[in-house]
């Protein structure tokens, strides 16, 4: 027999593994079981609401002076949202989709190159020596 005090063995014997519960079994699906579908993309009504907002933009009388803003705000050098009004028309005029479609190309590639090159600026000092 085993060394073991029959108060041990009992609860041992009480362990049990957890049996998995009919019909919730990892693997495939019953076919008449109903699975949850899961939506991909906007909302409905998301889509009306956007409609909505660009036949309002449209519309607006005063949207040639807007488009006016976002160029002079662009061209301002000296303005802190430069970059951003930079970026808006950019994302307008140029976007990316047209390159996207271009057969052979992978990305855009920009290259700015200067015909005459900065003359190094010259620091004077005195010149301290290490020892």
């Amino acid at each position: 027999m085993s060394d073991i005090d029959p108060e041990t063995q009992r609860q041992i014997d009480s362990w049990t593994k957890p049996q998995p519960k009919k019909g919730v079994e990892a693997g495939r699906p019953v076919k008449g079981e109903q699975r949850p579908v899961k939506r991909i993309g906007r909302p409905p009504s998301q889509r009306a609401a956007q409609l909505e907002l660009q036949e309002y933009m449209y519309n607006h009388p005063d949207k040639k002076k807007a488009v006016k803003v976002l160029y002079e705000g662009a061209l301002d050098s000296e303005h802190k949202n430069q970059a951003a009004f930079m970026k808006i028309l950019m994302d307008r005029i140029l976007p990316t989709s047209n390159f996207e479609k271009m057969p052979g190309r992978n990305a855009i590639e920009i290259n700015i190159n200067r015909l005459e090159p900065d003359k190094p600026e010259v620091i004077e000092g005195e010149t301290i020596e290490q020892t």
